[in-house]
């Protein structure tokens, strides 16, 4: 009986002992190898981390993976992936149509464009701001969402003037729509 633990002690010993040397051949591996280390088992998420990072040398204002992990309480190897289909002739028109305001927000991956606040000279007490999400990989007059936001300034605050802009919306929607038509029957 004294044997077995004996035997169990002496191989957990050595495992532990190896389990050191392992790091330090990872550690290796990683320096000639890089993300590609054939002794690590990335997913697609970690791996297009460990990508941007060397691409970067590892310099990142941000620290994507993990503060996305803690952000989110993720751990493990749980991997998020969110994708929008977005057709690029809904982009490209939606683009167009906005060419004339200061943007805020062009995300073509996620398909979302937000001007900044436009002013008119006539009315410096009002402002308004246009918000376009194209939701759909096909043309389709539902792969597109358009919202106006309008504000008055009263009393040096902006308060929001709480209006729907139903037709003005429309008609960037379907403004937006006949453009891309137009752009992907050209390209054909």
């Amino acid at each position: 009986m004294i044997k077995i633990p004996l035997v169990l002690i002496a191989f957990l010993f050595v495992l532990s002992g190896c389990s050191g040397n392992h790091e330090k051949k990872l550690a290796e591996l990683d320096e000639i190898y890089g993300c590609d280390n054939p002794a690590r088992n990335l997913n697609k998420f970690d791996y297009k981390q460990c990508i941007a990072a060397q691409r970067a040398n590892n310099e990142s204002f941000f620290d994507i993976n993990n503060s996305f992990k803690k952000a989110f309480n993720l751990g493990g190897n749980q991997t998020i992936a969110y994708q929008n289909p977005v057709n690029p002739s809904l982009w490209n028109a939606a683009l167009d149509l906005t060419s004339g305001y200061s943007l805020k927000i062009a995300d073509n991956q996620g398909g979302y464009i937000e001007t900044d606040w436009i002013y008119e000279n006539s009315s410096p007490l009002d402002r308004c701001l246009i918000k376009i999400r194209i939701v759909s990989a096909e043309i389709v007059s539902n792969g597109v969402v358009t919202n106006f936001i309008c504000e008055n300034k009263i009393n040096d605050q902006w308060v929001s003037k709480k209006e729907k802009y139903t037709e003005e919306e429309k008609r960037l929607t379907l403004k937006i729509l006949k453009t891309a038509v137009e752009v992907s029957e050209s390209t054909l």
